[in-house]
């Protein structure tokens, strides 16, 4: 069982740590998705792994306006744990034809919209075996734009606590038998990763971690974004506000900070024989890899990280082509530090202090999902069954890091509303 905690990520009950796998990634897919088991008895559903939002939705099988995705839509009828969030106390929506209903807008102009709903919820595969928790849930009743037609079929929304709708990690952390820590963290990997909720995986980490404080009163992670330099160069100082969303496939930035990183990456190439490769506008064709691109050095004031060239350019396919995975944002744009600039590293949040960590890291690949068909077996470990464990995943407290001054909001990445 010792091998099976560590390798298949197994709910560990004796630290009160649970992880998840996590698929997708930024060419194919646009996104990082896991899975969740909903219900009685399971039925399997995929949701975007979001920190710029908070509602966990997917469509059900009663939608009139819900797209084809991965898994089959939700079926209530057949959850006996399931129940309807009823009008009035609870409710954190509006009241619409006899349900607490919800609706979410997304900045690139999708929506989506439905009822509230509870019941039990399981992170990640059958195979992480985790435990059951009661979540407060939508059920779409309609979808549109992306949403509609994403291959996985809804989003978990993991916002700071404290804002609206309870969210998932909300109800986990609240689970004092199964996970005694408020830390999450996530390993994004150039296919899929390793989501972990009571701590983070020591066993990934190439380096040492590193700390920055969040601000969270806005309802978003923000982070103070100082400077980004390239051998010893520095590129830019005005960064605005940045946020950490992993629901952004991108990194987005404005036009000043955008321009001046294009051109330190390709300054340094220049003299540097091309760092091997042939650039075609903001791609590159690079037949012996990536290796000779530049680290880019991003610094949260006197905190130095690592952007690596495996994660600010993604791979077209599986090509020899890599394309830029940061965007220009127009000329008075804050940040938003996206799934391409959290790959390769563990993200730490850790809600007890405020603080995010960060550090390099040989996040996992997984790239098929396992098969399911409701009747694996879910029994959820308990500390008598584990022998010798392995202490892979652990919560620690953050070291002490001044904190700066508040910085302006960010932009939003979505809005919540209650639908009529």
């Amino acid at each position: 069982l010792q091998f099976v905690l560590q390798c298949r990520g197994l709910y560990d009950p004796v630290h009160h740590i649970e992880s998840a796998r996590i698929y997708g990634n930024i060419d194919s897919y646009a996104y990082y998705f896991l899975d969740l088991l909903i219900g009685t008895p399971p039925q399997r559903v995929s949701v975007i792994v979001d920190t710029g939002s908070g509602v966990t939705a997917f469509p059900c099988r009663s939608c009139p306006h819900c797209g084809h995705h991965i898994d089959p839509n939700f079926d209530f009828s057949k959850s006996s744990s399931a129940s309807w969030t009823s009008c009035g106390t609870g409710c954190h929506g509006s009241c619409g034809g006899g349900h607490c209903s919800y609706r979410q807008g997304y900045t690139e102009g999708s929506s989506i919209s439905g009822w509230y709903f509870t019941d039990d919820v399981r992170m990640g595969d059958a195979l992480q075996r985790n435990p059951p928790v009661r979540v407060s849930m939508g059920c779409h009743q309609d979808e549109n734009k992306l949403f509609y037609t994403q291959k996985a079929n809804g989003i978990m929304g993991i916002r700071p606590p404290g804002r609206g709708t309870p969210t998932i990690f909300d109800s986990l952390f609240a689970d004092k038998a199964h996970i005694d820590s408020q830390v999450f963290s996530m390993c994004l990997a150039e296919w899929g990763g390793r989501l972990v909720v009571g701590g983070y995986n020591q066993s990934y980490h190439t380096g040492s971690i590193v700390y920055v404080p969040l601000q969270v009163s806005s309802g978003y992670y923000n982070v103070g974004l100082t400077k980004m330099v390239i051998d010893g160069k520095t590129l830019a100082t005005r960064y605005g506000t940045a946020m950490i969303d992993s629901g952004t496939t991108y990194t987005y930035m404005a036009s000043e900070p955008y321009k001046a990183l294009r051109n330190g990456i390709e300054s340094y190439c220049r003299s540097h024989n091309g760092c091997g490769a042939h650039q075609s506008g903001t791609c590159w064709e690079a037949s012996s890899g990536i290796g000779n691109f530049p680290k880019v050095e991003v610094w949260f004031n006197e905190v130095k990280t690592f952007w690596v060239p495996q994660a600010y350019l993604y791979r077209k396919g599986s090509s020899n082509r890599y394309c830029y995975g940061f965007e220009d944002d127009g000329p008075r744009a804050n940040t938003v530090l996206g799934a391409s600039w959290m790959m390769w590293q563990e993200i730490i949040f850790d809600m007890r202090v405020n603080k995010a960590g960060i550090v390099a890291a040989n996040c996992p690949n997984y790239k098929q999902r396992p098969d399911f068909s409701g009747r694996e077996d879910v029994t959820v470990p308990t500390a008598a069954s584990v022998v010798h464990p392995v202490k892979t995943a652990l919560p620690a407290p953050a070291p002490a890091v001044a904190e700066p001054a508040a910085a302006a909001p960010a932009r939003p990445h979505a809005s919540d509303g209650a639908a009529a």
